[in-house]
């Protein structure tokens, strides 16, 4: 397949954010590793039974792993296949002479094995070919291009998922693909084996999804809970930006697919703004920081430490502080900056009587009683929302700056300007410069201005 497209390259931002957030890796690993183990390694019970004077069926085909279990339905008989009798087998199984017995053994050797009754030769005779394995992991194992993703399968303890019933496809990436990342990265994640476990699981699809099933910008869920996107164009099969170098290479338990770069899970946000946006107590807090445009902020590097109050915090405003103060953004704004601190401060970071400068550059005091932990007069609720960009604490109250007045605020937004008067008393436009103004408000407020 052409290769127009530039390959993917793994760089240091992305793998440090993925090794950073242990929050997603500890949410999925659990429950997911149950998932592959699920996919246990069973293996198939072939059955030959004595029936007058022969094996039934005397010539069977069987894999690696597989069991054959003898049944002698009447008679006295035995099974001889040892390697005294049979020098060419592999190795031995039977038993002794007796009627009403059933012999079980496992074959985990390939290749072809002859067997008798030894009263009863030339005629009660058989034969069982056993074949090799050829599981998604017997692939992989066998693969001089695939040392890595094995050494990796293995510390994860994964060969007996990817041996197992299935059916799974594997989006296989070469040894060249681990290459691509960044010098010390297999090593590191040799280390940390749940987030390697998570990344494999990454590259597992539950069913055998063949080439055929594919079609353009259709995202298919890994094992991992995570989604991956195929792209079909004319440069080839792409799957997120992994290229399909060798497809449809059938295993006994589903497929496996070559890929020339190791896919990477996306790792979910957990910025302070993705806290508040999925609290069902901030509502009105997400609305306010979105109307300030201040969600970039609290979704950016930080440090930032974040005194969050509650819907229920807004709803001990007078009637219409709300409203009003999404009227005023730049009031708004000043006292959503007044809750932000630009620092990660955690619980035990904070002690009584405590002055800590906002964003604004306005203070707020901690006091620590029997209580509990109080900034000015709000208390802590929940405290310590680890965030990937510092940290929250929910509060029970809106803190206000001290030059902020919600009476001030609810006169606002009740009263309606009129019209501009001069000194003499004649309306004139309320931006008329160079004289004294009085501005004439619908609730009786008369406001003097003097503009230059």
């Amino acid at each position: 397949m052409a290769r127009n497209l530039p390959k993917w390259r793994l760089y240091n931002k992305s793998l440090i954010l993925i090794i950073k957030n242990k929050t997603m890796k500890s949410k999925y690993l659990s429950f997911l590793v149950a998932i592959l183990f699920a996919f246990s390694s069973i293996a198939t019970n072939h059955v030959v039974n004595t029936q007058g004077m022969t094996f039934s069926p005397s010539n069977i085909t069987v894999t690696v792993g597989d069991s054959v279990t003898f049944n002698n339905t009447g008679g006295v008989h035995n099974v001889n296949g040892t390697t005294q009798t049979f020098p060419q087998n592999p190795e031995s199984f039977g038993n002794n002479l007796g009627s009403g017995w059933t012999y079980v053994h496992v074959f985990t050797t390939s290749g072809l094995y002859d067997y008798q009754c030894d009263p009863h030769i030339p005629g009660m005779v058989g034969t069982i070919q056993v074949n090799p394995s050829n599981t998604i992991y017997d692939i992989v194992s066998n693969s001089p291009d695939h040392t890595t993703l094995k050494v990796a399968v293995d510390a994860c303890a994964l060969d007996g998922a990817l041996s197992g019933a299935g059916p799974l496809t594997l989006f296989a990436p070469t040894d060249a693909a681990f290459n691509l990342l960044p010098a010390g990265t297999v090593s590191a994640l040799l280390n940390d084996i749940p987030l390697l476990t998570s990344i494999l699981q990454h590259h597992v699809v539950q069913g055998s999804v063949m080439s055929s099933m594919l079609s353009n910008n259709q995202v298919v869920t890994t094992l991992n809970g995570t989604d991956v996107t195929v792209t079909i164009n004319s440069s080839g099969v792409f799957i997120d930006n992994a290229q399909v170098t060798v497809a449809d290479i059938i295993a006994d338990n589903g497929v496996v697919h070559v890929i020339d770069a190791v896919l990477l899970p996306t790792t979910p946000s957990n910025t302070i703004y993705d806290i508040v946006s999925n609290s069902p107590d901030h509502t009105t807090l997400k609305v306010a920081v979105d109307a300030c445009s201040l969600n970039g902020v609290l979704s950016g590097a930080g440090p930032y430490t974040l005194f969050a109050p509650t819907d229920a915090a807004f709803n001990l405003l007078p009637a219409g502080t709300v409203a009003a103060l999404l009227n005023d953004i730049p009031q708004l704004t000043n006292i959503l900056k007044h809750h932000v601190v630009a620092d990660s401060v955690m619980s035990t970071m904070l002690s009584n009587n405590q002055v800590v400068t906002t964003l604004l550059g306005t203070d707020i005091t901690v006091t620590i009683n029997a209580n509990g932990v109080f900034i000015d007069n709000a208390q802590v609720i929940v405290a310590d929302l680890v965030a990937d960009n510092g940290v929250v604490h929910v509060i029970d109250a809106v803190l206000l700056p001290s030059t902020t007045s919600t009476e001030n605020l609810i006169t606002e937004v009740n009263r309606e300007f009129l019209y501009s008067v001069n000194i003499l008393g004649k309306k004139v436009n309320k931006d008329t410069r160079d004289q004294v103004l009085f501005d004439i408000y619908s609730n009786g407020d008369v406001i003097k201005r003097l503009i230059k």
